[in-house]
């Protein structure tokens, strides 16, 4: 996941209008079963632990062909766009609903921080209260001077609302600058944004677990990896897969989970999910 405005470039891709029938056979084929992630693994497993879908865009795809989808490859949850920069950006309940009754997954929201994290805060908790997420993820990307003691900010406001509730934080591959501290210390997973699409190795998922250790143990890292075509062209989901594999994480998403993704796809990444153990099986 990015910020609004690597967003734009990311939705350059046409958006797909709806998943065929074939989306969810060709996927099925490679749904797995199987619990046994690789040695990252360490405690209980956690929703994070999982293969997840972060949708920019959610009406862009039906919601129950969607959520059949994502059960056949064995994904374990979805989390829609609902704000920015202390703004709410109402997503539609009536998806979100019809999505929850076809998959039977969890449904997180997720939001872009600005520069006021009360405000930021307050767009967070009031729509986890309104859609009933089961999660939520802070989109935070900022390298300000400021932002250090933003991310402190709203950790401790989010945390107050939200003491218990899975929260995880999507920021830069390096994001040193961020502040994470204060995110690692409140029980945030760290959601890296490994966009070699974009930027090239220097961000691949093992170099995003190398810069977060400081802050995160491996357990607690769960790259994004992008299904848009970047600045340095177009990622396929097998490299992608075998790039998470050589990072020994478990657990990844995608983003924008309502774009670029074929039913081909779709399959890839169920397969990886299955045979190279990236993630638990939903």
């Amino acid at each position: 996941m990015v910020g609004r405005t690597r967003f734009t470039r990311a939705i350059v891709v046409a958006l797909v209008a709806a998943f065929a029938a074939a989306a969810v056979a060709g996927a099925a084929s490679a749904r797995s079963h199987s619990k046994h992630p690789s040695a990252a693994a360490s405690g209980p497993v956690t929703m994070w632990d999982g293969a997840g879908a972060l949708l920019w865009h959610p009406s862009a795809v039906d919601p129950a062909q969607f959520g059949a989808t994502l059960r056949a490859a064995g994904f374990g949850w979805a989390a829609v766009y609902f704000g920015e920069a202390g703004v709410a950006h109402p997503p539609s309940a009536e998806w979100i609903a019809r999505f929850r009754q076809a998959s039977g997954l969890p449904v997180g929201g997720w939001s872009v921080l600005g520069d006021d994290p009360e405000a930021d805060a307050a767009v967070a908790t009031q729509g986890i209260a309104q859609y009933g997420f089961s999660f939520y993820i802070a989109d935070a990307e900022s390298t300000d001077p400021a932002q250090p003691q933003r991310s402190a900010d709203f950790v401790a406001a989010f945390r107050a609302a939200e003491p218990t509730l899975p929260a995880g934080l999507s920021s830069l591959c390096h994001a040193e600058g961020v502040g994470l501290a204060p995110w690692a210390q409140a029980g945030f997973a760290f959601l890296p944004q490994a966009y070699v699409n974009d930027f090239g190795t220097g961000v691949s998922p093992s170099a995003c677990v190398q810069a977060a250790a400081p802050w995160f143990p491996i357990s607690q890292v769960h790259p994004t990896v992008a299904s848009y075509r970047g600045l340095l062209g177009t990622v396929k989901p097998r490299s992608f897969t075998h790039l998470l594999k050589q990072a020994g994480t478990i657990g990844f998403s995608i983003f924008p989970a309502e774009a670029g993704m074929t039913a081909k796809n779709w399959q890839a990444y169920g397969q990886a999910i299955a045979k190279l153990h990236i993630a638990v099986a939903g």
